[in-house]
């Protein structure tokens, strides 16, 4: 019986792994049906993945802001499809490989009225309240002074129906938004793209930083792998999930109809209409243009110019008058000579000439000692090229970086007084995130904990230092003060504390851990710490 019961238990499978995934709604990348089932892009890979690292995975259904709740909690292990700039911006770990790159796009009823993102002055634009490409929009539109009505919604066909039924000009959907799945809205994307971002996959904080490191590396290998080869699974799933399902054939017949017309269009227009009618087009196109160009000047922040080959100013803007006090007319036509004839112009001089010699932008700081004080102004100069492919002018742009020049050494000095102070302590002094992790240590924490800087930045504080109590037995890290401290802001003070070295033996310390408030959920914390008054 012994013997059988060996037998029976050697032989048995293991047991696979496993994953936990989040995934919210957003076609084509992830579908959800109304029975929960799941499908898309991202759901095809990570299936192809599981077959071979022998992962059972299971899809977790969720809303966007749900997903983010249960992978914080550690209730799911991975969350996907989700940009690297969210990842980032949320502290995640996550796979360095992109599944796919998405953007944000304009779309509208009938002609395309709408070809730059100067095109949505005055108007109104709906778009989903979570799509992470709705805020970029808001933050373009208020940067350069774009008066635009956003309308929010709750899905995405009801941003289709928006628009297609009038009381708005534009929505706005991600680049994967298949526009063929609902032929009952006749909308069209327009040329209007912004904020490229990198689809991937995200890990839940709670698992550690050796599993999630482990993770990605077989996440990494796979999607690398697959995407060398372009006969791979990968290229089949992205054509299965992104091919364009709404093209048609235009029929032989139609074509031919179609240049019949054209050319009797032609004889009765005649050469005159056709080229008046071409004159008024081009006349339209280059008012527009220089409209677009009026408008962008005005609102630059910085100043910005042009001048001839022989150093005569053919533009100012607006910021450009009132930095020099001239008005653009006292300008025109006049060299930088002519006009401030006790000013040493030198610098200026050789820059404009490096850019029309070289055919390059020449990027320079300059200090100009004139006006009240003294002032540093960021400056690019580029060669600008006429019809003929000659350099006919040369451009300038400048912006006024003093406050962020005197920002940046009173914090350089204000970063060296700290660094003196925690230098100078001879307790051991280390930051911890919201997660945890070390954030800086000064030479007395180093020197106690047997630690270099390097392997204790950005570490877990818990699993180096405090893993296993004086018993040495295993010392949970949400029963340990410190993480009281940087997860949920309770100050704390212990007396016979234990740490462990980095050569595997024990410290006995005395230490105090202090929250420090950011506003957020996990506030983090400062450590002080010695050794404890027995020693």
């Amino acid at each position: 019986m012994l013997l059988l019961f060996l037998v029976v238990n050697t032989s048995s499978p293991a047991v696979a792994e496993v994953v936990r995934v989040g995934i919210h709604d957003k076609p084509p990348l992830s579908l959800v049906d109304d029975q929960g089932g799941v499908q898309g892009f991202v759901v095809d890979l990570l299936d192809l993945m599981a077959v071979e690292e022998g992962w059972d995975l299971e899809y977790v259904p969720c809303s966007w802001d749900e997903c983010n709740n249960l992978l914080s909690l550690g209730e799911i292990d991975m969350l996907t499809p989700i940009s690297s700039s969210e990842a980032k911006q949320r502290r995640l770990d996550y796979n360095r490989e992109s599944l796919y790159v998405n953007w944000g796009q304009i779309v509208m009823a009938g002609k395309d009225v709408i070809k730059s993102p100067l095109d949505l002055a005055n108007k109104t634009v709906v778009a989903l309240s979570s799509d992470p490409h709705f805020a970029d929009l808001k933050e373009l539109a208020a940067r350069f002074d774009i008066r635009v009505r956003f309308l929010e919604v709750g899905d995405y066909e009801s941003v289709l129906a928006w628009v297609d039924h009038g009381p708005v000009d534009a929505g706005l959907v991600p680049r994967t938004f298949d526009l063929a799945g609902f032929k009952q809205y006749p909308l069209i994307k327009s040329s209007v793209i912004f904020n490229p971002s990198e689809i991937r996959i995200a890990l839940s904080p709670l698992k550690g930083q050796i599993p999630n490191a482990k993770l990605i590396q077989r996440l990494d290998y796979h999607l690398t792998r697959m995407k060398g080869d372009r006969s791979s699974a990968f290229y089949q799933a992205q054509e299965r999930w992104f091919r364009d399902k709404d093209k048609t054939e235009i029929p032989e017949w139609l074509r031919w109809v179609l240049l019949l017309l054209l050319l009797l269009l032609l004889l009765l227009a005649g050469g005159v209409m056709v080229l008046r009618r071409q004159v008024r087009l081009r006349t339209g196109e280059i008012r527009e243009v220089n409209e677009r160009f009026a408008a962008f000047m005005k609102h630059l922040p910085g100043i910005a110019y042009m001048k001839s080959a022989a150093g005569q100013f053919l533009f100012v803007n607006p910021a450009w008058e009132r930095t020099n006090h001239l008005n653009e007319a006292a300008v025109l036509g006049r060299s930088a000579a002519e006009i401030w004839p006790d000013r040493d112009l030198s610098t200026w001089a050789q820059d404009e000439r490096m850019a029309l010699e070289s055919g390059r932008v020449v990027e320079s700081t300059e200090v100009h000692p004139w006006g009240e004080r003294p002032s540093q102004w960021q400056m690019i100069r580029f060669p600008i090229v006429g019809q003929t492919g000659e350099t006919e002018m040369v451009g300038g742009i400048g912006l006024d970086v003093t406050a962020q020049k005197e920002t940046a050494r009173e914090l350089k000095h204000l970063h060296h007084q700290l660094q003196l102070l925690l230098e100078s302590a001879g307790d051991g002094i280390c930051g911890l995130n919201g997660l945890g992790r070390c954030t800086f240590a000064n030479s007395a924490a180093l020197e106690m904990l047997g630690y270099t800087r390097e392997e204790l930045t950005g570490a877990k504080f818990h699993d180096l230092v405090q893993h296993t109590r004086a018993d040495e037995t295993p010392y949970p890290e949400d029963e340990s003060p410190l993480y009281g401290a940087y997860h949920q802001g309770r100050q704390a003070h212990v007396e016979d504390g234990v740490f462990w070295h980095g050569e595997g033996y024990r410290l006995a310390v005395e230490y105090s851990a202090y929250p420090i408030a950011n506003g957020g959920d996990m506030p983090g914390a400062v450590v002080i710490f010695r050794p404890a008054r027995s020693n």
